[in-house]
């Protein structure tokens, strides 16, 4: 699949993270109905393996991936900007705290959303990120 204009076909990547089969389809097929290749992980071991092989624009990952005191998204961020410091990692979570989003900056997230998020919008900041360089 073409990569989104203004986008290299290295580039062109995205990982999507979350356990939850249902959102993690939608966001899959809304980002390759976009233009972008798209790889998905259900497991922080998962993207971890996935961001060791591959280069990422993009890495958009939910927060919790094994229940409600799970923070394994910081994990992911703090892996991707150890292995790839170039590629844009988005945080998604239904329950942010004040401290976990300081954490999350800390560690090198560029964006820290709250779901649910309209799918255009999180399209727009991803694009933005990517703009960015």
């Amino acid at each position: 699949m073409l990569a989104p204009p203004g986008v290299s076909d290295q580039l062109g990547r995205l990982l999507i993270v979350d356990d939850e089969a249902a959102i993690r389809f939608a966001l899959v097929e809304y980002f390759r109905g976009s233009g972008w290749t798209v790889d998905a992980a259900s497991e922080k071991e998962e993207a971890e393996a996935l961001l060791a092989t591959t280069p990422y624009a993009v890495v958009i990952a939910d927060l919790r991936l094994t229940g409600i005191h799970g923070v394994e998204g910081l994990d992911i961020v703090q892996w991707s900007r150890h292995l790839r410091p170039e590629t844009r990692v988005v945080l998604l979570t239904g329950n942010a705290t004040p401290e976990i989003e300081a954490e999350a900056r800390r560690l090198g997230a560029d964006a820290f959303l709250q779901k649910p998020l309209p799918l255009p919008q999180l399209k727009a900041i991803v694009d933005g990120l990517v703009a960015q360089g």
